[in-house]
């Protein structure tokens, strides 16, 4: 079943002169299965709208419904919730706190009341997911691993909660090239073995490869609600509203630019390259 967002709206300090309104009118369904990227500039109410897909954040105005069930009805029971929607902040590392890497990942499933046993056995399987050796990084502690590890880690305490729902807000923030490249990696294994994803993201690059929908937000509301490919092909939309394409298809526009009978919808290296390979072959063939 899918979350859906009805007409949602949100504001921070309602009623009070430091009223800011952070969401207005956002309509919005994620099925089962889907990877969807989600890009705004900073300030564009992104964050807020992640907060809202589990519950710590409930609508001033309108409706979430994640899987039938209504956040905001009475008796909800919220701890079902957030077992089902897991949410990656950004700089997920900062939440780390125990000890050892294993206590760290078994805190959710403890506040579960799952016997020690089965504990056991989600700490493992969500450390494979995260491509960490159970028995090498079990024991140690999670404030001497690298930046990129830490991130696997604390993506691992999500994924001990075993969700239907993954929603990761800027995962790859901080990152070097190598660490930023491993996370992606894995976020999209995660997604080919059935989960779904919401990937919040400012690198066009990133959501251009990964995503299969695009949602652009813009002034607290969804502006583009699109498959990727299709949303940027809204260039000069997406300059007037501070946001950039994807490098390898703002290469593709300058070749048109120059007069090369080039695609525009171009997203990775690999699509640029077989397209431009093409155009040169079929010159030569009419030269």
């Amino acid at each position: 079943m899918p979350i859906i967002l009805e007409n949602v709206a949100h504001l921070y300090q309602p009623g009070s002169s430091y009223e800011v309104k952070a969401l207005q009118e956002i309509n919005l369904v994620i099925k089962e299965g889907e990877f969807v990227g989600l890009i705004g500039h900073t300030g564009s109410g992104k964050s807020t709208l992640v907060q809202h897909l589990n519950g710590l954040l409930k609508p001033t105005k309108g409706k979430v419904i994640v899987d039938d069930c209504q956040i905001s009805a009475k008796k909800v029971n919220l701890k079902e919730i957030r077992k089902k929607v897991g949410l990656v902040f950004q700089y997920p590392e900062h939440q780390l706190f125990e000890e050892t890497v294993f206590e760290d990942i078994a805190f959710g499933p403890k506040n579960l009341g799952l016997p020690p046993e089965q504990i056991e056995k989600r700490v493992k399987k969500a450390l494979e997911m995260v491509h960490l050796d159970y028995e090498k990084y079990q024991a140690a502690s999670p404030f001497l691993l690298s930046g990129g590890e830490k991130r696997r880690v604390a993506i691992a305490g999500v994924l001990a909660m075993e969700p239907k729902y993954l929603i990761l807000d800027e995962p790859t923030a901080g990152l070097d090239p190598r660490g930023r490249d491993e996370i992606l990696e894995q976020i999209k294994e995660l997604h080919q073995q059935g989960m779904t994803v919401v990937l919040v993201s400012h690198s066009m690059d990133d959501v251009a490869r990964l995503t299969q929908r695009l949602v652009v937000m813009h002034r607290n509301t969804i502006v583009f609600d699109e498959e990727t490919r299709k949303v940027f092909s809204h260039y000069e939309s997406l300059q007037e509203m501070g946001l950039d394409i994807p490098t390898v298809t703002k290469l593709m526009f300058r070749l048109k630019g120059k007069g090369w009978l080039v695609r525009q919808d171009v997203l990775t290296v690999e699509e640029a390259k077989k397209e431009i390979l093409q155009v040169l072959k079929e010159a030569r063939n009419h030269a």
